[in-house]
């Protein structure tokens, strides 16, 4: 769920995720943007690539991203046309940080698609008021919910972790997240307003219900994590945007990170809460989201915490007490963002979306206690 397109700039490019499940990518009332002809040639042309054999839209990840698979003499590869947000300097900024950092990741042993440069040197290109950039082609399958494959993208999450902690903090990056308990808010206000408008007279009752469980939760979480002292944690660089979906497997090793877009500066708790939480995710299909199961499957919990453990610079017990209400503060971010934004969630109606965001929150506030013991190593 990438932010942008919002008329309300305080959540925009801040909270993004999978945290839900597999919705489809193709939702209907979703616009996908695509490139024009002459655009492509004239992209192109500022790369070296030899014949180009075959062009094919590619029809993955935001919408609002524009992405060809180009075939070439050179191989295969991934041309996207960046989202637009609030400026093009800013987003340039943000973009150049953001090939910055995935190239440190490449140089700290973490897989990922490299970045193709440009004729003229650089791997961002600028053309007109869009910017554009070119990945090498990674084949790779979609994550099969393996507690082995949790285990590798704990790891690979650790390592990515400690090959920015040796970067210098970048003063383009946005900083917030999940720790950002006043966004956090500001998004479910929003939301909880778009939400009553697009719901039906008959469910308002049940959306209120919702709303004030939601509430509840988290005036919890909000306590919780200052008294455990979340405020004095020290902001670090974060990918932003680990989950499933931004990662490339070859049965159960992680062959590419990928989308670097969402770089940031928060506590790493808040990052690795997040990436436990949408590795451990019970499977989601369908669009009725109370026929959804609910809860995390135990064993990638435990799995993708030990790789993380396993490969940190840093005790993953100080950050243990952390984990489970920052879990609840990325679920309120990525349920509420995308109905500020689009009166629903991928297509999905607010309301019964929200009953099933409840039982989610209900189900991991009810096991703080084993979550947070994944991480006490």
């Amino acid at each position: 769920m990438t932010a942008g397109g919002s008329g309300d700039a305080r959540f925009d490019a801040t909270f993004h995720g999978h945290a839900f499940g597999d919705i489809p990518a193709e939702t209907p009332g979703f616009v996908r943007e695509k490139f024009h002809a002459r655009e492509i040639a004239q992209v192109l042309s500022h790369y070296d690539l030899g014949i180009i054999r075959e062009i094919r839209e590619y029809r993955r990840g935001s919408r609002r991203a524009a992405k060809l698979k180009i075939s070439a003499d050179g191989g295969d590869y991934l041309l996207k046309r960046r989202a637009l947000g609030r400026s093009l300097d800013r987003d340039r900024e943000r973009a150049a940080a953001g090939h910055t950092i995935q190239s440190r990741a490449a140089s700290g042993g973490v897989p990922v698609a490299r970045l193709v440069p440009l004729r003229s040197g650089g791997t961002l290109l600028q053309f007109g008021d869009r910017l554009y950039e070119l990945h090498q082609w990674v084949d790779g399958a979609r994550y099969e919910r393996h507690a082995e494959q949790a285990r590798a993208a704990g790891t690979v999450l650790a390592r990515m972790h400690a090959s920015f902690a040796r970067l210098e903090l970048l003063e383009e990056l946005p900083q917030g997240g999940f720790t950002d308990i006043d966004g956090v808010r500001h998004a479910f206000n929003l939301g909880a307003e778009r939400a009553k408008d697009r719901t039906p007279h008959d469910g308002q009752a049940r959306l209120q219900a919702s709303l004030d469980a939601v509430r509840g939760h988290m005036d919890r979480f909000e306590t919780k994590l200052t008294v455990k002292g979340l405020p004095l944690q020290r902001g670090a660089i974060c990918h932003g945007d680990f989950h499933p979906g931004n990662t490339l497997w070859a049965s159960d090793q992680l062959v590419a990170v990928i989308d670097f877009d969402s770089v940031r500066l928060e506590a790493i708790a808040a990052e690795v809460a997040n990436a436990m939480l949408q590795f451990s995710v019970r499977h989601r299909q369908g669009e009725d989201p109370l026929k959804w199961p609910v809860g995390l499957v135990s064993e990638n919990l435990r799995g993708f915490a030990a790789g993380y453990a396993l490969e940190s610079h840093n005790p993953t017990r100080v950050m243990a007490p952390f984990i489970p209400w920052l879990m609840l503060s990325a679920i309120v971010a990525e349920a509420f963002s995308p109905i500020a934004r689009d009166g629903d969630f991928a297509g999905i109606p607010a309301e019964p979306f929200l009953q099933a965001t409840v039982h989610m929150m209900d189900w991991i506030a009810e096991r703080t206690r084993a979550i947070s013991s994944t991480l006490e190593v």
